[in-house]
């Protein structure tokens, strides 16, 4: 059933973390405007408001557990579509930190496909819910509120026609990493939220390629991660829909790959290993190279303001942009909207949205903070990138970087980064003793045993035998 009677919402943006929010909302609502600057084109083709769009995107588990159960049945129709559901190791090569990691069936699924195509399933299956409406080509000027600020009213629009007020009983900010909410609280006599940012300066270029007609499907998905501190490009190849490879070449500090064909592939020569070139030079590209900038990633403590109006939520990118490198941003967007779903259900015996807000944005850092610390934590790897570096990062890096190494002969080492990677688990999965014992023996090894003598580092493995995603393996 459609509603419970809350009144109006509106959501500003119409990318992922939108159309989940409008999902949600359509729950606790009698009706739902999602707001988009686009106009969207009919079927999955990249639009200029999603710049990122054309490019590599990784939805982890933990998202693709809850695009389950928001939209059932939309992977099997993604499938039917050509995107391809795949064990997230078994069918992955990857290289990381100098050692190619062990692969064994881990029963963590990994969707393939571009962003495009899943967007544009997503985006239909929120359309088919009867209390949702969609105003395209709208931009959203600033916030309506009541006279003292301490209540958002709803928003300003400026559209084609002109310009006009929308009221709203609540009114969610999901407009990614251009969201201009600080300006606007700012407008209405509150003070903008604290910031915690590392700068990065990344980019990402990538293209379509048909896979070359050597290629027999030894992997599905092969990533070449960089060795920090020395090294910071990076290489991913991924299978998409249409029977094509995405490609996509990563570089830190303005060190960014070229978007003419012959660059491109000299960039990806430089790679610490030979593989990704070695298929590329071969692979026939459908289309021209783009590339997209990421000057840092960014967090906006909206937890931390004194003073904060009822009936406004801010979730998404638009709250906390992270690395897309790590192919967190989806997942964690996900999680946003489900905890704003369980502070909606918390909330239905008030009959009303009074405390909405201030439980929500206190809630979030919950959702946050891993991913965050993951996250930031390898970036400020890097000497070059700036931000704020706690005591003890550097025991924790060195504890990762013996982690890593260990994931190449260890399967149930690699399957415990595997589990907090995907967000199932907090950090404790990687400091049991299970998992720390021969990190730590790794460790103590290596400062007499070369690392090529510890770990697999030049031969890409074989995959194991096939085994159904639906029987995940034993967790020692």
């Amino acid at each position: 059933m459609a509603g419970r009677g809350l009144g109006g919402a509106v959501v500003i943006g119409g990318s992922m973390a939108g159309l989940l929010a409008a999902r949600v909302l359509a729950d606790h609502f009698e009706k739902v405007i999602l707001v988009e600057r686009d106009l969207r084109a009919e079927g999955p083709v990249p639009r200029k408001g999603l710049p990122q769009g054309v490019h590599l995107h990784v939805l982890l588990d933990t998202g693709r557990r809850i695009l389950d159960q928001s939209f059932p049945g939309l992977f099997e129709q993604l499938q039917e579509q050509g995107a391809e559901l795949i064990d997230s190791s078994r069918d992955v090569a990857w290289h990381h930190f100098g050692v190619w990691k062990k692969r064994y069936t881990s029963g963590i699924p990994l969707l393939l496909c571009t962003r495009t195509l899943l967007e544009w399933n997503v985006l239909r299956r929120v359309k088919e819910r009867p209390n949702v409406e969609f105003r395209e080509g709208c931009s959203v000027e600033g916030l309506l509120a009541d006279e003292r600020g301490g209540r958002v009213t709803g928003l300003r629009v400026k559209s084609a026609q002109g310009e006009e007020s929308w009221e709203a009983d609540l009114v969610v900010d999901a407009s990614g990493r251009g969201s201009r909410m600080p300006q606007w609280l700012e407008a209405l006599g509150h003070a903008r939220p604290e910031e915690e940012q590392v700068h990065v300066d990344l980019a990402y270029t990538s293209g379509l390629y048909a896979p070359p007609p050597r290629f027999h499907r030894e992997w599905k998905a092969l990533m070449q991660y960089p060795r920090p501190p020395s090294t910071w490009r990076a290489g991913f190849i991924s299978s998409v829909e249409g029977g094509r490879w995405l490609v996509t070449l990563n570089g830190y500090f303005g060190d960014h790959a070229p978007t003419e064909p012959e660059g491109f592939l000299e960039f990806a020569r430089s790679l610490s290993r030979p593989d990704l070139y070695d298929y590329l030079r071969d692979a026939r590209p459908l289309g021209p190279l783009t590339t997209h900038k990421v000057k840092d990633t960014r967090w906006r403590h909206y937890e931390r303001l004194a003073r904060f109006p009822e009936g406004l939520v801010v979730l998404g990118d638009a709250a906390c942009a992270f690395n897309p490198l790590f192919g967190q941003g989806m997942s964690v967007a996900g999680l946003g909207a489900e905890l704003l779903d369980t502070c909606l259900r918390e909330q239905a015996h008030r009959g009303d949205l009074t405390g909405l807000a201030q439980h929500f944005r206190r809630r979030l850092p919950e959702v946050i903070r891993l991913p965050w610390f993951m996250s930031t934590s390898m970036d400020l790897q890097y000497p070059q990138a700036t931000g704020e570096r706690a005591p003890g990062l550097g025991a924790l890096h060195w504890y990762i970087r013996q982690l890593m190494e260990r994931s190449s002969t260890d399967a149930g080492v690699h399957r415990r980064f595997n589990r907090v990677l995907h967000l199932q688990t907090g950090l404790g999965a990687v400091l049991h003793p299970f998992v720390a014992l021969p990190v730590l023996t790794h460790g103590a090894r290596s400062l007499v045993v070369p690392l090529q003598r510890l770990a697999n580092t030049e031969t890409r493995p074989p995959p194991p035998e096939p085994m159904s995603l639906s029987t995940p393996p034993r967790d020692e």
